[in-house]
């Protein structure tokens, strides 16, 4: 599987969110394990877009 990731707002009280997966995580079923960054700034947010898509992180929203 591939490096990936996919962006949400207004979840909660977080302003704005980004799910990851590094390709490599997975659960003990198999299926993929996926990390949450949450962010109140939206320029940190477009700052760590902007860093994972450098790391070869492909956006699948």
């Amino acid at each position: 599987m591939q490096k990936q990731f996919y962006t949400q707002n207004n979840i909660g009280t977080a302003k704005y969110t980004i799910s990851y997966h590094d390709g490599e995580s997975t659960y003990k079923d198999g299926s993929p394990f996926f990390g949450i960054l949450l962010f109140s700034n939206k320029k940190k947010f477009e700052a760590k877009i902007k860093e994972l898509k450098n790391q070869g992180y492909k956006a699948t929203n």
